[in-house]
Order: structure tokens, then sequence, then C-alpha cells
């Protein structure tokens, strides 16, 4: 039977060095949207005077767009290589933004999770779109994307757990998402 997802919570990081994650796993409450695009290259091969063969090339492209409430000063510090000092952020033209691997879930109409994660990125800097206070309150939301690439010697990029798939253990997803067992911190 096919389910509607209805939800979305949890976004979590860790960054990403020498393919392992460090040990710390961060939250960002206020995740409003996120929107994952997939592209999968399949080259058709011509041969006796039509189509003959499709060869997939797997993914080529994997990019996520999140909309988050705020991103607080500190996850752009850990996030995206910002810069803080006295309280302020500086935003360098050399500014390293560090790979992070990250992780949130949908809720489904049955009351069960699916799970996503994403092996190895790096995020934009964010930019703002705001207006001026109007009779009605419009909450101006921040939005960042990312684009993600294979990590490890498996080359992975993208993983999604279902706990209506009866083997689905959150632990043993998260620990392939994270490549180890971190704690979470919150």
């Amino acid at each position: 039977m096919s389910k509607a997802k209805i939800g979305l919570s949890q976004f979590q990081y860790a960054t990403v060095e020498d393919e392992k994650t460090n040990s710390e796993i961060f939250k960002i409450p206020g995740m409003r949207s996120a929107k994952l695009d997939i592209t999968n290259e399949l080259e058709t091969i011509y041969a006796d005077d039509g189509p003959y063969l499709v060869i997939p090339a797997g993914i080529t492209e994997l990019k996520l767009e999140l909309g988050l409430v705020d991103l607080p000063t500190i996850d752009k510090q850990q996030m995206l290589g910002v810069t803080v000092e006295s309280g302020i952020e500086r935003y360098t033209k050399t500014i390293k933004v560090p790979d992070v691997a990250v992780m949130f879930r949908a809720l489904m109409d049955d009351n069960k999770y699916c799970y996503v994660g994403l092996a190895k990125g790096k995020f934009n800097l964010p930019g703002m779109d705001l207006k001026t206070k109007e009779d009605k309150i419009e909450v101006a939301e921040d939005s960042i994307n990312g684009n993600f690439v294979a990590r490890g010697e498996e080359e992975d990029m993208l993983f999604i757990g279902r706990e209506d798939n009866k083997d689905f253990k959150l632990d043993a997803f998260t620990k392939m998402v994270f490549n180890g067992e971190p704690s979470p911190k919150v």
C-alpha cells in the first residue's frame, strides 16, 4: 500500500574529514522544507540503425536544498566554515566550507518515518530574502543548497531507510550515514 509523506524533521549533520565523520552529530531545529534532486545518466547506444542498448552511468549529481526557520551562528561556523569574532559572523573571500554528512526524516501518513542520509557534501553560504512587516506576518526562512559526492571505497552517496521495512534499524542507518557511531549532541 502506498504511503504519503506528511512531515519533515530532525535535520542532523556531522563534519567529514578523510572520508570519516567527526564524533559529534549536531541537530538544527526548525526544518521547513527539503528538496532532493538526483541525476543518474542513461546513455542510449545505437546499432543496427536504431536504439540498441541503454547503459546506466550511476548517480552523476546529488543536490539538497534546505529551508530552515533559522540557521544559527554556531551551525554556520561548523557546517559552513564561517568565522565568528565578538559575536559577529565574518565571511571572508577565502572561506573554507567543510564537508558534511547529513540526515533527516519524513513522517509518513501511517506515523512511521522514512529516513534520508547523504554521505558527503558541501553547502553554499545562505543569502537573504527579507521583506518589510505588513498586517500579516510572513516568516522569512534561511535556505541553503548543498552538492553531494561519493564517500569511501564503496562510493556511498545516498541512504534511504524506512521504518516500514521489517529489517530496518535506526542505529544501523545512523552508523551507515555518519560512518561510525557518534552520539547526537543537542
